[in-house]
């Protein structure tokens, strides 16, 4: 199969579409890797953070819980703690419900 595709003259010269898209993509890396890629990332981490933050608070705990993510085995033990326990909204609802008495 050499043989056939030896003898065969190439039309398009690739030499050019390879060093271009080399170019592209070093311009895009190079932007990505600068200030604005590393802005966009904080920017992400800071709403992601919140958003954590929040979830936490609307399930009864202290915010700062967020932080125990940050070591490594903890926060797997700490997510099934939160999972599998009675969250503190719920027992202050039931509470609630308890003590509201309702007349038909």
């Amino acid at each position: 199969m050499d043989m056939v595709l030896t003898g065969v003259p190439t039309a398009i010269d690739t030499s050019d579409v390879t060093e271009t898209a080399t170019e592209t993509a070093t311009e895009w890396t190079d932007w990505l890797a600068g200030g604005v890629g590393l802005a966009v990332l904080i920017a992400v981490y800071v709403v992601m953070l919140v958003a954590y933050v929040r979830i936490i608070q609307k399930a009864g705990y202290s915010g700062w819980w967020v932080l125990v993510g940050l070591v490594p085995v903890l926060n797997v033990v700490m997510f099934l703690v939160f999972a599998f326990s009675r969250w503190p909204v719920l027992r202050e609802n039931e509470r609630l419900r308890s003590l509201a008495r309702y007349e038909p």
